[in-house]
């Protein structure tokens, strides 16, 4: 009977079955499987990031062709500041750096408190050549997003490229259908939809770098230029969170997601394209223009270094939100909240510099400007109720 024991001492052997914990990228719809679903805290704090960000970008952008006086130079100078637009985007990196050691440096001390808990956790797997690689490729797509989003805007007239802008709409869900497995729901869709009726009703839109009438010539490049960046925009989102759902996420199965990791793909990847906006700015020759700006810019000097150093500051701030978005949710929902910005973009714009007319009723506000502010509210307020829904399933 002794011997016959071990026939029933089986049990110990059931704990081995495996158990799917990888869920298939397949069935991801808003969210994405590794993320804990209450995390609206993180999704709120982006999107204000996002919105404030932009706006304060582009505002100064408006100012700084407001003033630098561009009817003095020659033809060539009008698009001498592509290089300068793309390296602006980038180079207030870092800023990023301390927050980023802060949020690194309260990570690792959980972790040891855990570990210390639980010696059986897994090691963590870094995979440090496929991430500098896909660093250096996200890098090279912000930068040429930069590029050519400068060049769209200063060789069409701003209507058309808004028109053009809005394709990104188009080709960032069909771009993370394919790259990142992710299903629209119908309320996806409405939120899209929505967004791209905000984005056309701001047509009416201005920029201070719009070509004059003498630029005909620079309509096809500009075109093509604004096309492109937005099917780099979405490439670059869509990619981002690649990085998140097949390498940062998978780090460790104990782990939790931490918004530091925004921090380290933004910093990486600002770095290298910082680096291809410097060359580019240094082959095109851009660097003496800069002091003739300076010299011109009819606020003073004062003022166009703290105009370019709010840009700077603000597309960081910008891109913060946008990650952290991409972090939380999805590529398509920082898709959303970048695009639904614009109506608060022209308004003010409308107001900020051009108050005599928005005080007589010119056309200002009432030109679809007040009108955008309604779909791009209810584009908002219908994904987030699909993010709720989808949390709330989740949950149970």
């Amino acid at each position: 009977m002794a011997q016959q024991q071990p026939i029933f001492q089986t049990k110990p052997e059931e704990h081995s079955v495996q158990i799917p914990v990888n869920i298939e990228p397949d069935s991801t719809t808003l969210v994405n499987p590794n993320r804990k679903p209450n995390h609206w805290p993180t999704i709120i704090l982006s999107t204000i990031f996002a919105i404030i960000g932009q706006t304060a970008a582009i505002l100064l952008e408006n100012l700084y062709y407001d003033k630098i006086n561009r009817s003095k130079y020659n033809k060539r100078r009008h698009n001498d500041a592509v290089w300068t637009q793309a390296l602006l985007q980038t180079v207030g990196f870092p800023l990023l750096i301390l927050p980023f050691i802060l949020l690194t440096n309260k990570k690792h001390n959980n972790n040891n408190n855990n570990n210390n808990n639980n010696n059986n956790n897994p090691p963590i797997t870094y995979h440090y050549k496929s991430l500098a690689v896909i660093y250096i490729c996200i890098g090279i797509l912000m930068s040429a997003q930069g590029r050519l989003s400068a060049m769209g805007k200063l060789g069409l007239p701003f209507m058309f490229f808004t028109i053009i802008s809005l394709t990104q709409l188009l080709f960032t869900p069909i771009s993370a259908r394919f790259i990142n497995k992710i299903k629209l729901n119908r309320w996806v869709v409405l939120s899209l939809v929505l967004a791209v009726g905000a984005g056309a009703l701001n047509f009416t839109a201005t920029f201070g770098g719009e070509p004059d009438g003498s630029r005909e010539h620079k309509l096809a490049t500009g075109l093509w230029a604004a096309l492109f960046a937005a099917v780099c925009f979405s490439l670059l989102l869509c990619n981002i969170q690649n990085v998140f759902d097949c390498y940062i996420f998978k780090r460790t199965t104990t782990r939790k997601p931490s918004f530091a990791s925004v921090f380290e793909v933004l910093i990486f990847s600002s770095l290298v394209a910082t680096l291809i906006s410097v060359v580019g700015l240094l082959i095109a020759g851009e660097q003496r223009g800069l002091e003739r700006e300076m010299n011109g810019f009819t606020s003073g000097k004062g003022a166009y270094v703290m105009v370019m150093v709010g840009q700077a500051v603000s597309w960081q701030l910008y891109w913060v939100g946008i990650v952290g978005l991409v972090f939380s949710v999805s590529s398509v929902l920082s898709n959303v909240i970048s695009v639904v910005t614009w109506p608060i973009v022209s308004l003010l714009v409308a107001i900020l510099f051009k108050f005599p007319n928005f005080l007589r009723g010119d056309n200002e506000f009432y030109d679809f400007k007040g009108i955008a502010l309604i779909p791009a509210a209810l584009s908002v307020a219908a994904y987030f109720f699909g993010l709720h829904k989808e949390n709330r399933h989740s949950a149970h």
